[in-house]
């Protein structure tokens, strides 16, 4: 060897008699130079092809017939630089016993590398089955690399020079495994050691999250019963509820997660309500400090109406601290389903803290109308994070329309425009309501709904003739600006 350098990695071997054939060299590469062009070589020559090479991050150049003593020392620092070996073979050697020998090597090289990939997949496979769900350690894993490889392994992300993968968890990266290798150089078995230990990762966490599943889909069956139940079902479910650890007389916090995208038919959308509950209670998991407390109490997972639902349970009233704390987390819930689901909106309502059964029922009426509160014809994006008790008079409306009488008043109102079907009657309410909001101008309801004044016009004609009523009139005014303004909440009776 002439110069000093790095071991490298061999992946093939060949022999070039044409100057013009090192630009085409693969990395990773023993190229030997035959004898005949060592033999009419100058020095700046060797130089130039030493360069080439380089680049081309050979892993070592070998001159046939070539005397050690004449390479010159530019050519060797040019080797040194590059980090590939630069070597001599004595004159009158068997150029094919040479390729020979040097293919025996590197494919010598590959078996071994082979045989360590199968003791890791073997030792990764029967910790898969002994570890408990619990135990999961992506560092104990990295270990078992190493052991099985001789290469070193941690779990975090690859820095320069690295090989490394993220571990994901539906699709959302929760860790990551990389390889630690000499100098920066490649290795195809680390990166091999990479993938498997990245999967096996993940299987682990398939084996935790479906041993998590079984009770949280007990539980959560229960309490959607319990938000939807009236009468004398009610009054089983909670008995049901308590024997499986559900603190349900305690304090509850109700929080939808709205998602609005492509149309789907009923079973594409169960499924994927179950696929966002399932994500986003793992997001509790990981930005709320885990998904219970004990007792009953933390995070519960619960469908209903085809929403998902997170609902936060505390043995004592949390006072003002919990909207501080929903909102963080809703906010982290939002980001991460966003993250994992970019074609879709998503959307939180947060219902406000109330005790005992009907106190959760009513935490999830909130939830609903805080969803609902985005007001569409104001001209503004509805927020993503919405919190009930941040609705200001559109809470009055929501507690003003859970009256009997309050909904009997709004559907007497409205009856006129709800006859015309569900579409015009959506398009007429809207046109009202923004009209009435803007206290009677034209002009700015034209540009709330981008419409021409004279459409504007004509549509409140068809709409005032249909009620029958005197929008001059005070008192009928207030009666129909609440109508609409409450129409959006029926929906959800």
């Amino acid at each position: 060897m002439i110069a000093d350098v790095p071991e490298r990695n061999v992946g093939d071997v060949t022999m070039i008699w044409d100057p013009g054939e090192l630009a085409k060299v693969p990395s990773n590469t023993a190229v030997v130079l035959a004898s005949p062009m060592t033999q009419a070589m100058s020095d700046y020559q060797l130089d130039v092809w030493c360069r080439t090479v380089g680049q081309r991050r050979v892993s070592a150049l070998l001159l046939l017939g070539y005397p050690a003593e004449d390479v010159p020392r530019t050519a060797q620092r040019m080797a040194a630089r590059y980090g590939f070996v630069l070597a001599c073979l004595p004159l009158g050697a068997d150029e094919s016993a040479v390729l020979r020998d040097l293919a025996r090597a590197v494919d010598g090289g590959a078996g071994e590398a082979l045989s360590r990939a199968v003791r890791l997949a073997r030792l990764l496979a029967e910790a898969g089955k002994s570890a408990e769900s619990a135990d999961f350690d992506p560092s104990r894993l990295c270990e078992l690399a190493q052991e099985a490889t001789g290469i070193v392994f941690v779990a975090r992300r690859p820095r320069a020079g690295e090989i490394g993968a993220p571990v994901l968890a539906d699709g959302v990266e929760v860790g990551h495994v990389s390889a630690v290798l000499p100098g920066g150089s490649g290795d195809a078995l680390a990166e091999v050691g990479v993938r498997l230990t990245v999967e096996a990762a993940m299987r682990l966490i398939a084996v935790r999250d479906r041993a998590d599943e079984l009770p949280v889909r007990t539980r959560g069956q229960v309490l959607r019963e319990i938000l939807v139940a009236s009468g004398q079902h009610l009054n089983e479910l909670v008995p049901r509820a308590r024997a499986l650890g559900l603190a349900i007389d305690d304090w509850h916090l109700v929080l939808a997660v709205e998602t609005t995208g492509r149309q789907q038919s009923e079973l594409e959308r169960v499924t994927f309500a179950e696929i966002v509950g399932g994500a986003a209670l793992r997001s509790v998991g990981r930005s709320a400090g885990g998904s219970g407390e004990g007792s009953g109490t933390g995070w519960h997972l619960a469908f209903a109406e085809g929403t998902p639902l997170l609902v936060r349970t505390w043995r004592r009233d949390p006072g003002v601290r919990a909207a501080h704390q929903i909102r963080t987390t809703a906010t982290a819930i939002r980001a991460e389903l966003a993250e994992r689901f970019p074609d879709w909106q998503v959307r939180c309502g947060a219902g406000s803290v109330h005790e005992g059964v009907e106190g959760l029922r009513t935490s999830w009426a909130e939830s609903r109308a805080a969803l609902l509160s985005d007001m569409p014809g104001h001209g503004s994006v509805p927020d993503p994070v919405v919190l009930f008790d941040d609705l200001g008079l559109h809470r009055m409306l929501v507690e003003w329309f859970a009256t009997g009488a309050a909904r009997t008043a709004v559907r007497d109102i409205l009856a006129p425009l709800d006859a015309q079907g569900p579409a015009k009657a959506a398009t007429m309410v809207r046109t009202l309501r923004v009209y009435l909001d803007n206290q009677g101008s034209i002009s700015s309801t034209a540009t709330a709904l981008n419409l021409h004044r004279n459409a504007i016009t004509y549509r409140l004609k068809q709409i005032t003739a249909l009620l029958e009523t005197d929008l001059s009139d005070p008192d009928h005014r207030l009666a129909v600006h609440l109508a609409c303004r409450a129409w959006q909440y029926r929906a959800e009776e």
